[in-house]
């Protein structure tokens, strides 16, 4: 049968999550669904470290020593050109560009954890939305914007419109798979069963929030996803790449669904990989903690310790 792992709010924002130091929070990760009767075995536990803007992943090899990999979206953007449209959105903004593109994040954040729910269950309550949507807010320490409510509940439509256009039947949904050699992680939004042209197929879908279309970065970003795949799943073939996102409407729900498999932006993967390593082997990967009572007779030395990430999540267990 099927894993189903429907999680609350609090369980999905804040489940297994462990400040290891000042700033430095550490979470074991695990799939919302996963189909183990099409996909047979699960991935080995991986686990995803935020330190001050900069994500990784690490695995626990059989000695406890924790391997590395980079997220897929920071190696993305650490070393592609940032597209001229979201420039030029920012610099529309002005100062206030930045805290509107944080508070998106949190609105698609809550958006997929919605969708996943309608994937999982089959249906879904929008009149139950807006508590949901308040115990979200409390969690993040998010100020819900004028507006999101009626537009979480349209875009969970759109979805649910795109779910029956396609008649998609989730196999994996926020699956966290890695590259071994390219040392690179990510969670999939969503690999699922359904109906394109005339043929059932495979394909793996990247969920976005935002109305402006997608960028180089997302069809990139798709492409790093198949390659995780291909490997963990070999026997089980993604057939096509997609985007989704809703779009505004009044009377019937709509969407962006675009075919990212041809794309040509995908051939610059390996590049990004490469740059990738390159500048995270310039990065200072460790941290400086501070903690105990301050003798000044005695001195500082004891309250002052520096660690490497290793280190730190080697003294730090989950």
């Amino acid at each position: 049968m099927a894993t189903k792992k429907l999680k609350s709010i609090k369980e999905v924002v804040a489940s297994n999550v462990k400040e290891i130091a000042d700033g430095i929070t550490v979470e074991k990760l695990s799939s919302m669904f996963f189909d183990i009767t099409k996909l047979k075995v699960q991935p080995e536990p991986i686990y995803r470290l935020d330190s001050s803007g900069h994500r990784y992943y690490y695995k626990l090899d059989k000695d406890g020593e924790p391997k590395f990999f980079t997220s897929v979206t920071t190696m993305i953007r650490n070393t592609l050109p940032t597209s001229p449209h979201l420039i030029q959105w920012l610099v529309s903004k002005g100062g206030s560009g930045a805290e509107e593109a944080e508070e998106r994040a949190h609105y698609g954040t809550f958006l997929h954890i919605q969708c996943a729910e309608l994937l999982i269950n089959g249906t879904y309550d929008l009149d139950k939305l807006p508590k949901k949507l308040d115990a979200f807010a409390e969690v993040n320490k998010v100020v819900i914007q004028k507006g999101w409510v009626d537009e979480l509940k349209k875009d969970v439509l759109a979805f649910a419109q795109f779910m029956i256009d396609r008649n998609v039947k989730p196999l994996a949904i926020e699956i966290c798979l890695s590259h071994p050699t390219d040392k690179y992680a990510g969670a999939i939004d969503l690999v699922a069963e359904l109906d394109f042209g005339k043929k059932r197929i495979i394909g793996i879908i990247d969920l976005k929030s935002g109305r402006k279309g997608f960028y180089e970065s997302h069809e990139i970003q798709l492409e790093a996803y198949r390659k995780m795949w291909e490997l963990q799943f070999p026997d089980i073939k993604v057939d096509k790449i997609f985007n989704w996102s809703p779009t505004a409407w009044r009377k019937t729900p709509s969407y962006k669904f675009k075919d990212q498999t041809d794309s040509k932006n995908l051939a610059k993967l390996p590049n990004l990989v490469a740059n990738a390593k390159i500048e995270d082997a310039k990065r200072d990967n460790s941290v400086t903690t501070v903690k105990g009572k301050i003798d000044l007779v005695k001195g500082l030395s004891d309250n002052i310790e520096e660690l490497t990430f290793a280190e730190l999540i080697k003294k730090n267990k989950l």
